[in-house]
């Protein structure tokens, strides 16, 4: 009798560790068979009102829409935090997707905060991205702030680790640049730098002297404004209007280790917890550089495009209007000679970053998707942490329901699905919807 049960315990196990190892694997069996389809679950999310609950999608600021830049946090149980930029209350849905309530956060005498929640913290305190004083607050699911932690740098991306701590990366900008990331403790505030890269970028270093800087062009203009272009060679050759300096280092947490996938100089390094360095590879897909040669055929071009062009207010970067007598008979020339002068000055090839977003799965399996050549391309390479980091394949997401954005500030995966917000195609009214996305072949 013993016997027979100590078997169907065995038997039990090995099950268990069928399924399980079965499951880890699932995901990125689906990425090896190529396009992956994204199916919405039926009865997710199903009976909300969509124009009230996403009735800030149509917002403007500066003549710009931006009501669509939303961020999504999943929180353990699959219940759902949605934050809208710009506006000072954020949505709680539950695990099925239905509407529970909104809540603000409160910053003293009448004020609100507007910055989006973008994560949580031993997965019981919530935290927004950083304000302009570097202030990252935490607050629970009513809105109440427990603390806030300063950040001495510009924020653009926060993840938790364990022991109470933050992975954070950011950047200053300056005469020279520099990319940041850093281990930050919750209780103390201290920050440990574990990253750090810097770099020069001719566009950052043209507010405060005066001076001549390539690739850039400013003028006074006699009512007292200022004409000002930029015309970088690498930013011509950014597909769906990139800019090289745009793309910022990306983080991840992937099996007890530290991630930091850094664009501009096309590599990945891991780290352990602490923060000690542990590994580098370079990424090996896409295009790496702009040679000389094609830099100033780019500028050349860009030249005599100028040159053709009369209407100031058609050209790409350019910060306001003016009138188009003084363009043409004032502006422009300068413009050119610069320009013309500007191309001796081109003499080493430019690296190009080969990749904009980095999404982990709900299997620490990394998506790093590529600058996309047209608009909505979401070609993304495979990377599995195992021996140091491989990739193992290449995919993209399709979807017949939704015009899918692949943006890892509004897509979170959580328990082997896909959540995001996104326009649902054909619909009436305001087309957001929160979906929750099974991944099929």
């Amino acid at each position: 009798m013993k016997k027979h049960i100590l078997t169907r315990i065995i038997c039990l196990a090995a099950l268990i560790f069928f399924v399980f190892e079965g499951y880890s694997q699932k995901l990125v069996e689906i990425y090896k068979n190529g396009a992956v389809k994204l199916v919405p679950e039926a009865n997710y999310a199903q009976n909300n009102d969509w124009n009230h609950v996403f009735r800030s999608y149509y917002d403007k600021m500066y003549d710009t829409y931006v009501g669509k830049r939303k961020y999504v946090t999943v929180l353990s149980d699959g219940s759902v935090v949605v934050s809208h930029s710009y506006t000072d209350y954020y949505t709680l849905f539950d695990k099925d997707g239905n509407f529970v309530r909104e809540f603000s956060i409160s910053t003293g005498k009448n004020k609100k905060l507007q910055k989006p929640i973008v994560g949580a913290l031993n997965d019981k305190i919530l935290y927004t991205k950083s304000d302009n004083l570097g202030k990252i607050h935490f607050v629970d699911l009513q809105g109440n702030v427990k603390k806030i932690v300063t950040i001495k740098y510009s924020v653009y991306d926060i993840l938790p680790l364990p022991g109470d701590r933050l992975l954070v990366t950011g950047f200053v900008v300056g005469k020279k640049c520099r990319d940041i990331v850093s281990i930050v403790d919750y209780n103390t505030g201290n920050q440990k730098v574990i990253y750090s890269h810097w770099w020069k970028d001719g566009r950052y270093s043209t507010s405060s002297e005066g001076e001549e800087v390539p690739f850039f062009y400013r003028k006074k203009l006699e009512n007292g404004s200022e004409f000002m272009i930029g015309y970088h060679p690498s930013d011509a050759v950014m597909p769906v209007g990139l800019r090289q300096s745009s793309i910022r280092v990306r983080i991840a947490v992937v099996k007890q280790k530290i991630v930091v996938a850094a664009p501009s100089v096309n590599q990945i390094i891991t780290y352990d917890l602490n923060g000690a360095e542990l590994s580098r590879m370079n990424i090996p897909f896409g295009k790496k550089e702009v040679s000389v040669e094609e830099q100033k055929e780019i500028l050349r071009k860009q030249i005599e495009d100028l040159k053709k062009n009369t209407n100031p207010s058609s050209i790409p970067n350019v910060s306001m209007n003016v009138e188009s007598e003084e363009y043409k008979k004032v502006i422009m020339p300068e413009l050119v000679k610069k320009m013309e002068k500007d191309i001796a000055l081109i003499t080493e090839p430019v690296t190009l970053p080969v990749f904009t977003t980095v999404i982990k799965d709900s299997e620490d399996n990394l998506l790093f998707f590529e600058i996309p050549e047209t608009k909505g391309g979401n070609k993304f390479n495979v990377w599995v942490y195992q021996d140091g980091g491989n990739f193992v394949c290449q995919s993209s997401f399709v979807c017949d329901d939704y015009d899918l954005v692949i943006n890892a500030d509004r897509m979170a995966f959580h328990n082997g699905y896909l959540y995001s917000v996104q326009d649902k195609k054909g619909a009436k009214g305001i087309p957001m919807r929160l979906v929750k996305f099974r991944l099929s072949k």
